[in-house]
């Protein structure tokens, strides 16, 4: 994600892509914003921060079916309130003076039918949540039938069991008795399971290695800038960049959507892919094919798109970055080059939670670029006004699991993200708390981080 949201203007009499992110009326969800939108994008993209089921795998998860069920349950009360409010509501002719009995009669008959569809509604929701619900209670009959097929069978000794002299993972030396497993766990057969292969990110990251300063403004191409960067920050792999111009094309036209990417100046993209350099910028950017059918839409300037991304964005799953020329500088590239560390390290929107994964970036990565080169560090990425919504352990307390309510909405976290976002949660925790390196700004951080992070969880369960 870019290191500030909004900003930046329209040159010109172009018109935005439609669907504004601040509108309540989009019909065209931004696939590349991450500001507070209300609906996700209308197909899986991959520069999105919205949650989608499709994205990450965990369709078929026993604790997202029932994630999925009570938010419906939640649903269904609040339109069932709503469909209750409506119909307790009735205009008298007395009211509207001598037009009174013209505006009353018709005006009662709308209230009616909207209280009756809120409650269709609101029944809908009642009846998919326990669709929902019998999908789960059919997976885990299944689950658990499997389970029971797996524990009756015994060992094979046709398997690989270990290395010589390992006995199937048991600890060499000692006595072993029957039953005796050394606190390990069992296959139902007494047989000791091996314990699992460790996972990538499970661990907090470490400060940037090498980071020294840099030039401002650097006038070197972007691919030694990002060369540089992933010197410092300790990234093993090349990440591809776009650079989006703001002014014209030589012809007089702005850059737009269906611009091919090949059409940038050279010095404007770097470590492309051959299918990443068959593609216009709508393509790139993630925009679907239905939208890119349309003239008026793929005929957008692309800076008006990144525009709305802060000026750039980070694409783990292609590992590419897009920016507009107008956030080219060091301190951008160095935040976004820290989204690649973070991908490296098994940190992604995919199993973590946005806010968690930029506040970590800006603390660990973007702040080392400013402290080599002298400049005050960042203690927020786009927080909202008002008061935090629960304090530093309600917060570790939701990570876990736990329901909050925000104004008036029970939110509860998407299991798929839990883990790694309490990784990253402990690692700020650490950085904020006494000792840290922000401990002086602790509970500044924390605050801020608190009031974005449940703004993000409201819209994305809204």
């Amino acid at each position: 994600m870019a290191r500030h949201g909004g900003g930046g203007s329209s040159s010109g009499d172009s018109s935005p892509p439609p669907g504004s992110p601040d509108s309540t009326t989009s019909t065209t969800s931004n696939p590349f914003s991450d500001r507070h939108e209300i609906s996700p994008p209308p197909s899986p993209n991959p520069f999105s921060d919205f949650y989608a089921v499709s994205d990450n795998g965990s369709a078929m998860s026993l604790d997202n079916l029932d994630w999925q069920a009570q938010n419906l349950d939640n649903l269904g009360d609040g339109l069932a309130t709503t469909s209750t409010n409506l119909g307790s509501h009735q205009a008298t002719a007395e009211a509207y003076g001598a037009f009174g009995s013209m505006i009353a009669s018709p005006l009662n008959t709308t209230i009616s039918q909207g209280a009756d569809t809120t409650k269709a509604a609101a029944d809908a929701a009642a009846n998919a949540a326990q669709k929902v619900r019998d999908s789960a209670e059919t997976m885990r009959t299944t689950d658990s039938a499997i389970t029971d097929d797996l524990n009756s069978i015994g060992q094979d000794n046709d398997v690989y069991q270990g290395p010589p002299g390992s006995s199937g993972g048991r600890p060499e030396g000692g006595d072993h008795r029957p039953g005796d497993t050394d606190g390990r766990p069992t296959d139902g057969q007494g047989d000791t399971v091996p314990p699992p292969p460790d996972v990538p990110g499970d661990g907090p990251m470490s400060p940037p290695p090498n980071a020294t300063p840099m030039p401002n403004p650097d006038p070197r191409p972007i691919g030694d800038r990002i060369g540089d960067i992933r010197q410092q920050l300790g990234v093993n792999n090349d990440v591809g960049a776009v650079v989006v111009p703001t002014g014209n094309r030589p012809d007089g036209r702005p850059y737009t959507l269906d611009t091919p990417v090949m059409d940038l100046p050279p010095e404007n993209r770097h470590g492309l892919t051959p299918e990443q350099q068959g593609m216009t910028l709508g393509e790139m950017m993630g925009y679907p094919p239905d939208l890119m059918a349309d003239p008026d839409f793929a005929g957008t300037p692309a800076k008006d798109a990144l525009d709305m991304q802060g000026g750039g964005a980070y694409n783990g799953d292609s590992n590419l970055l897009m920016l507009d020329d107008q956030h080219n500088d060091n301190a951008t590239l160095m935040h976004e080059v820290g989204h690649a560390r973070q991908n490296e390290h098994g940190f992604n929107n995919h199993n973590a939670q946005n806010t968690l994964l930029e506040y970590q970036n800006v603390l660990i990565n973007e702040n080392a670029h400013h402290g080599a080169n002298g400049n005050p560090p960042r203690l927020s990425y786009q927080p909202p006004s008002g008061q935090p919504q629960t304090d530093w352990n309600g917060l570790r307390d939701y990570i876990q699991g736990n329901t909050v309510t925000v104004g008036g909405q029970q939110l509860t976290m998407n299991p798929a993200q839990r883990d790694q976002s309490l990784v990253l949660f402990n690692q700020i925790e650490q950085l904020t708390g006494p000792g840290g390196p922000y401990a002086g700004n602790g509970a500044q951080v924390r605050d801020n981080l608190i009031k974005e992070f449940f703004a993000k969880e409201k819209q994305l369960q809204g």
